[in-house]
């Protein structure tokens, strides 16, 4: 039986706002995505044909539903109902990446999921249909499927390719604390009265970050994020990490998407794997990582 392995990588944001809520409800933002190597591990294998279905089992530490609930078995569905496949998918997820914790891990399995079944039927698409997949089943999931460092706008689907080459040692930590992007909305959309009239933009962060990726300078003194301003408040562990993070060693520290993990940036490898190792003695989930 052929089985294909694939990383699903998580992505911090290195800047992110948001500059309007739609009248579709979705809020139109900018960001700065960047790949790291704290991975999930997914395992792709067909066992006979003539019905379309998918068994997806996940280890994991906290509980996943392994149904349509699961975007990686959405992802292999989609895959086949597009593809024209009656088959048995089995998928196996080995799971890494911290869950509802802004670093896209279920983006990032969606997206390993279909770079693992076009390989294993051949390549049947191309990166363009591909990329139209990613963006149906989720905003984040087209930078998945590219990874990298990327600018990102609309509902983050529209995706500018940045230089590579930009090299971050990281430490990735979450306290015990959840927060659903829903929710981190909402409380934007409470503080900044759901965006109606002019809404300050950080611009000069983002063109300082996008300067500094070009020329290969430090981006530690352009990160941004306006989610820090809803959710820090009410998700206290991760505003101590990033107070945390900046005593063991880091250079900069910023919380990822709506959060509440938080990314610090050092200044080598060793430093990192040092503050992760100290993180862990004192009970917070933490990652060291590098770019990915």
């Amino acid at each position: 039986m052929k089985a294909v392995k694939e990383l699903a990588r998580a992505k911090i944001n290195l800047y992110l706002d948001v500059l309007s809520k739609r009248e579709d409800g979705f809020h139109d933002i900018k960001t700065v995505m960047h790949t790291t190597t704290l991975s999930d591990e997914i395992t792709l294998s067909q066992n006979g044909t003539g019905k379309r279905c998918v068994r997806l089992v996940a280890d994991a530490e906290r509980w996943l539903p392994t149904d349509q609930r699961n975007i990686a078995y959405t992802a292999a569905m989609l895959y086949m109902e597009r593809a024209g496949i009656d088959a048995e998918i089995h998928i196996r997820l080995k799971k890494k990446i911290p869950v509802a914790a802004g670093l896209a891990g279920g983006s990032a399995d969606a997206a390993a999921v279909l770079r693992g079944m076009n390989r294993l039927f051949g390549r049947l698409m191309s990166d363009k249909l591909l990329l139209s997949l990613a963006a149906e089943l989720g905003s984040d999931v087209p930078f998945c499927l590219l990874g990298g460092t990327a600018l990102c706008y609309g509902r983050g689907e529209r995706i500018e390719r940045l230089p590579e080459g930009l090299s971050l040692s990281l430490v990735i930590a979450v306290a015990n604390e959840f927060v659903s992007t829903p929710t981190a909305y909402s409380e934007l959309d409470r503080l900044y009265s759901d965006f109606s009239g002019k809404i300050e933009e950080h611009a000069s962060e983002l063109d300082s970050l996008i300067s500094a990726i070009r020329t290969g300078a430090s981006v530690e003194e352009c990160l941004y994020n306006i989610f820090e301003d809803a959710v820090l408040p009410q998700c206290r562990g991760a505003a101590r990490l990033k107070t945390r993070l900046i005593e063991l060693g880091a250079s900069a520290a910023l919380m990822s998407g709506s959060g509440p993990s938080v990314f610090g940036i050092f200044p080598s490898d060793a430093l990192a794997d040092a503050a992760a190792e100290a993180l862990r003695a004192e009970g917070v989930v933490a990652h060291s990582a590098k770019s990915g």
